[in-house]
């Protein structure tokens, strides 16, 4: 699969599921989830597909992974943890919004997770990568004041 048609898919499904907008997310959002316990999202267009699945808040480990003609072609693992000494309604009123948002300001070159630095508020993301597309490391962080409210790692490949 070439990179451009890969990266291109990998954005539009990124702005169609968790990161959008909630009324488009909620149209992909599958209703029932692949393996118990788990927040599935799944984009289809043409032959290639992406779905993703993961569990958890606090700590909430999941994979996405880009299909073409059912046969996996990309993938990209997470694992993140948030700090819980802000409680669980910040989370999800406030810190996991604030994250969505800034997932949504990828670049069209590096779809994966958010932008190098993002700011809003009282808040701060940043996201550092090592390689590209073909085979890639990082890590993603929130601040909430100035203190780490929320980290994740990133692995990801093509799929041969």
């Amino acid at each position: 699969m070439n990179k451009t048609t890969l990266l291109k898919f990998i954005a539009k499904a990124h702005r169609n599921t968790y990161a959008g907008p909630k009324e488009t997310k909620l149209k992909n959002k599958c209703k029932k989830s692949v393996l118990p316990e788990h927040t599935d999202y799944h984009f289809k267009e043409g032959d290639l597909e992406y779905h993703d699945s993961y569990t958890g808040t606090v700590f909430a480990p999941g994979r996405e992974v880009v299909f073409l003609k059912k046969e996996p072609v990309w993938s990209m693992a997470y694992q993140g943890r948030s700090f819980d000494h802000y409680g669980t309604t910040f989370f999800k009123e406030t810190l996991f919004p604030f994250l969505q948002r800034a997932l949504r300001n990828f670049t069209d070159d590096m779809p994966f997770r958010g932008p190098s630095s993002f700011e809003e508020g009282d808040f701060k993301y940043t996201f550092k990568m090592k390689g590209d597309y073909e085979y890639f490391t990082g890590q993603e962080k929130v601040f909430f004041k100035g203190e780490l409210a929320f980290l994740q790692d990133v692995i990801g490949s093509k799929v041969e």
